[in-house]
């Protein structure tokens, strides 16, 4: 079994969720991993609102990806 090839989401929180699916999409990833930053996982909204969740996964399906993890940390890219 292969692993999916995924793209956290952190790096291009500037950018509204669904465009940045749309390029994650077209450059092949299979997936994201999705920050609870910026506009991408307001993590309220999930726990309180099942439309938003939805909402989310309509995103995902309509550029075929999913998703096997959240980002909640802000410094994904600090070494040691």
């Amino acid at each position: 079994m292969s692993r999916p090839v995924t793209l956290v989401s952190g790096q291009w929180a500037d950018l509204p969720f669904e465009a940045f699916c749309e390029k994650a999409g077209a450059m092949g990833f299979d997936g994201v991993e999705i920050a609870c930053w910026g506009d991408h996982m307001d993590v309220q909204a999930a726990a309180t609102d099942p439309r938003y969740v939805e909402d989310r996964k309509r995103i995902l399906e309509r550029n075929k990806l999913g998703c096997w993890a959240l980002s909640a940390h802000l410094a994904g890219q600090c070494v040691g």
